[in-house]
């Protein structure tokens, strides 16, 4: 659909990712006329290309976003059966390391139960470790915690944007857009590749990792960065149940290409983890600051998760997938108002934890451009980085 300039929206939605569809989705609910500007495709980026664990972000202020976003996918599920499936309890997440590294376990288990004493974490050995999950290793300790839900990549993303577009939000597909401050009808507008000025009341941009470009077109503001994922998507006889993640995944691991050299293995730093949703087992992590060739990267993966599931390394390899995450240099996503804008918002920055806090983001960031009474936490008010 090509959204007319001359016929002004209440609000326009930049980015066609998780929080930018249930965004439209609330908003278009609330009553407001909505067009969804997206450049690529629903869910191009990181809400479709993800490694698929709806999970505690270990962030005692994300908390609540998390849990209000399990709630808002059970509603999905009960509101979209043919297009979204949720399950309903958590498949549980086993972070692992080999036996002679338990002592990182014990330490990230101390953490955990002070900082998020409701994931309950236990402790395994290696012999209950190999009857709990007999494909892993016989050498690594676990420790289990109460959370993870593993869904298809993209299945939430495309379920909020068919909903959207049913309850009457225009969604403009392959439509770059800027933001366009001018003109006297309406305080903001967007403007689109091909010249088109379509005004709005308001604008939310959630484009993820490009946010602060359309933001800020100067380069000036940028509380935003890159980090790179490359996952690797496969099919497994016998896949474990639990999510799998080596300790220490959460951590943003850094390449540094001037070192690079002749060898990626010899510098190239990556984290084990595994979830499998729907058949498909999805192999991952990375989180590098620059593009890397996904091939030789989905290789290095595959080789080094044999070291926690022997004969990964061989399993059929169905895609391989890249996409930038948009982190946060604080490590929590903007939400509210841009700094000095009286009708501009942002929703983004989440990291890894974009489809884990995304849909109550959404709902957040929906009910503040509505003019309803919500609070936002101060932590992740835009303004901290003006």
């Amino acid at each position: 659909m090509t959204v007319s300039e001359g016929r002004p929206v209440d609000v326009a939605v930049i980015g066609g990712g998780i929080i930018g569809t249930a965004a439209a989705l609330e908003l278009t609910r609330g009553g407001a006329s909505v067009a969804l500007f997206e450049a690529t495709a629903i869910g191009a980026g990181a809400s479709g290309r993800n490694s698929g664990s709806v999970q505690h972000p270990f962030d005692q202020v994300l908390a609540p976003l998390h849990r209000a976003t399990l709630e808002r996918y059970r509603r999905l599920a009960e509101e979209a059966p043919d297009w979204f499936a949720f399950p309903t309890a958590p498949a549980g997440l086993l972070l692992l390391a080999p036996e002679s590294d338990r002592a990182l376990l014990e330490a990230e288990q101390a953490v955990i139960r002070t900082s998020a004493p409701e994931l309950d974490p236990e402790p395994f050995d290696a012999a209950e470790l190999m009857h709990l999950e007999p494909m892993l290793a016989p050498d690594l300790a676990g420790v289990r915690l109460q959370t993870g839900f593993p869904i298809p990549p993209a299945g939430a993303v495309r379920a909020f944007s068919r909903l959207a577009r049913r309850e009457g939000a225009q969604l403009e597909i392959d439509a770059a857009v800027s933001l366009d401050r001018g003109g006297s009808a309406r305080p903001v507008a967007v403007r689109t590749a091909d010249g088109r000025r379509v005004s709005a009341g308001s604008v939310l941009v959630a484009a993820g990792p490009w946010s602060p470009d359309i933001a800020d077109p100067t380069g000036r503001w940028r509380p935003i960065v890159r980090t790179w994922g490359v996952t690797v998507a496969t099919r497994l006889a016998r896949p474990p149940v639990h999510v799998l993640e080596q300790v220490g995944v959460t951590s943003v691991n850094r390449l540094d290409s001037a070192e690079r050299g002749a060898d990626p293995e010899a510098h190239f730093e990556s984290t084990f983890s595994l979830v499998t949703a729907a058949g498909v087992s999805v192999v991952g992590s990375t989180f590098l600051p620059e593009e890397p060739d996904p091939d030789s990267v989905g290789r290095l993966l595959m080789h080094r998760a044999d070291r926690f599931v022997p004969g990964l390394r061989a399993a059929q390899v169905d895609e391989v997938r890249a996409c930038a995450r948009p982190q946060s240099v604080d490590g929590r996503p903007l939400v509210g108002r841009l700094p000095d804008e009286e009708n501009v918002f942002i929703a983004a920055g989440h990291g890894p934890w974009g489809i884990s806090t995304g849909p109550a983001t959404a709902r957040l960031v929906a009910e503040l451009i509505l003019g309803r009474p919500v609070a936002i936490p101060a932590e992740l008010d835009p303004a901290r980085f003006a």
